[in-house]
């Protein structure tokens, strides 16, 4: 990837509003996924975008409002939003304004970093986002296979949830998902769960994934004549 992470923090005066740091963490990976699916510059170690309050700025003058910085690889944004307005809001229409916002930014940054491929990489990501209805969830390996006389895929996806982040395979065939099987669970803020699982392949009647060789359970072998007969 050309771009490390994603991340937006969210800050009122002193205080860090975990809540909402966690809440659109996924939103921040979507955001960093689909980024990475166009962009092609220099690479970006880190993206850090603040929505802070105003008051957060009269506490701390020497952060540069509203303004973008970038040094070493490492790109901030020191954005402003109104908390009482945003709590107002909805759960979709927060992460609308979240996606819009970030957006603006980033175009911003690009243009003060001098760097267009970033720009042309945010505009895909804006309209990716909106097309997909900011939905976070997506396949992290996956292999197509004949099995039984069926075309399927066979992946482990990766899905945010309001208790976490988990993993899952499934086994579909078009639009229709012929089976589901939970795979592991971790809190939403443990970012190296997005990058265990390296393939997945069919072999010998089963399904094998690996990854990361930490991981205990894997490689991960689930026998094929139990899924599809």
């Amino acid at each position: 990837m050309r771009i490390g992470r994603t991340l937006f923090w969210f800050k009122d005066g002193d205080e860090q509003l975990i809540l909402l740091n966690e809440d659109f963490y996924a939103l921040g990976v979507l955001m960093n996924r689909l980024l990475n699916q166009h962009y092609n510059g220099k690479k970006i170690k880190f993206i850090n975008i603040d929505f802070a309050t105003d008051r957060t700025y009269e506490l701390y003058p020497v952060i540069p409002k509203d303004m973008p910085y970038y040094y070493g690889g490492h790109l901030s944004y020191y954005g402003v939003f109104n908390k009482p307005e945003f709590d107002k809001l909805d759960r979709v229409e927060q992460g609308k304004f979240i996606w819009e916002r970030a957006f603006q930014y980033l175009c911003k940054s690009a243009e003060h970093m001098k760097n267009p491929q970033l720009l042309e990489a945010a505009q895909y990501a804006f309209k990716k986002g909106i097309a997909i209805n900011l939905n976070p969830d997506y396949r992290m390996v996956e292999t197509s296979e004949s099995i039984s006389g069926q075309e399927l895929i066979v992946a482990v996806w990766v899905n945010f949830r309001d208790d976490g982040v988990c993993s899952k395979l499934t086994i579909e065939k078009g639009e229709e998902v012929l089976f589901v099987k939970e795979i592991d669970k971790v809190k939403e803020t443990i970012g190296y769960f997005l990058e265990i699982y390296k393939s997945i392949e069919v072999k010998d009647n089963s399904i094998i994934i690996k990854g990361d060789r930490d991981v205990d359970y894997l490689p991960l072998k689930i026998p094929f004549p139990h899924i599809v007969n």
